[in-house]
């Protein structure tokens, strides 16, 4: 971020690389603001989820926002294939959340959380487990997480 901001300070273009990907969790958040504010952004929820998280693999996360910020971006900006079960990468894909879907606020509106990007098999151990739930905001063209990296507590769970 701070070759960015030292870019404009000097009336500079921005770079247009893409920062580096986090390879530790306390770099995530950093990452995530400066490779993509305005296509994903995480609900004040989610941002205290990722300063401690158990689940282990923080390039895996990483990893599945860009497909967010990317893929997923231009399918609901310009249409095209179907996002149900779309494979990220072998062993994670994109799914609707189905029966775990919810209800959350998000700047003074209620969303349905319906969508959720996760790892295989029946695992719910927080290290292993990857689920990312969010929701598309139309109006802003923004991918909104509202729960990361691992399963969400349920009345089933």
């Amino acid at each position: 971020m701070a070759a960015r901001l030292q870019a404009l300070a000097q009336g500079g273009e921005t770079p247009n690389e893409e920062p580096p990907q986090p390879q530790e969790w306390p770099e995530f958040l950093e990452w995530l603001d400066e490779a993509y504010p305005d296509k994903v952004v995480l609900t004040p929820g989610a941002r205290r989820m990722v300063r401690s998280p158990e689940f282990e693999d923080v390039s895996q996360v990483a990893r599945a926002v860009t497909w967010l910020a990317t893929e997923h971006f231009d399918v609901r900006v310009n249409g095209g294939v179907s996002l149900r079960d779309a494979v990220l990468e072998e062993g994670i894909r994109n799914a609707p959340c189905g029966g775990d879907a919810y209800d959350t606020f998000w700047k003074g509106r209620r969303w349905n959380v319906d969508w959720h990007i996760k790892t295989g098999g029946n695992t719910r151990n927080p290290k292993k487990c990857l689920r990312i739930y969010y929701f598309w905001e139309e109006e802003t063209r923004q991918t909104v997480i509202d729960h990361l990296p691992s399963h969400r507590r349920t009345s089933a769970s």
